[in-house]
């Protein structure tokens, strides 16, 4: 069953990648097949289908890791649960580190727990990364 759910998240991490490398590549050749002001709009056609889809997704991850780590493990919940304050999620999000690695989380036991960790972890990274992917596309029309 373990290694299930293990292969079935890897490829949902994988399928992710593809995504995001496809329309990278798409963006690029869009960038040098082009002529000056269609050239334009590919840090566009990538930011658009990136950006938003990765922060969505990683609140949207975030969600249901919390979840899962309060009903399996309340005590680690509890740890690194944090208060946004006035807002519908209080005590509810935990914080796992997006800047840094959390040993507790990259240490756990349940692999259900640890892929949900992975997957939140690569939508945020991905995010950041598109971001900065929109700012060199742009720097690219105009030097291109």
């Amino acid at each position: 069953m373990e290694f299930k759910i293990l292969k079935y998240n890897m490829s949902k991490s994988t399928k992710i990648q593809i995504y995001f490398y496809s329309i990278l590549i798409i963006s690029i050749i869009w960038l040098f097949i082009f002529p000056k002001p269609i050239k334009n709009f590919a840090p566009i056609i990538f930011g658009v289908p990136t950006f938003p889809i990765f922060i969505f997704n990683f609140r949207n991850k975030l969600e249901d890791f919390s979840i899962a780590l309060k009903r399996k493990l309340p005590d680690l919940f509890q740890k690194y649960v944090v208060d946004y304050g006035i807002s519908a999620d209080i005590g509810e999000i935990v914080n796992i580190g997006v800047l840094s690695k959390n040993t507790d989380f990259e240490n756990l036991k349940d692999v259900e727990l640890y892929q949900m960790y992975v997957l939140c972890k690569q939508s945020i990274r991905l995010a950041f990364l598109s971001f900065c992917i929109i700012a060199l596309l742009g720097f690219a029309t105009v030097y291109l």
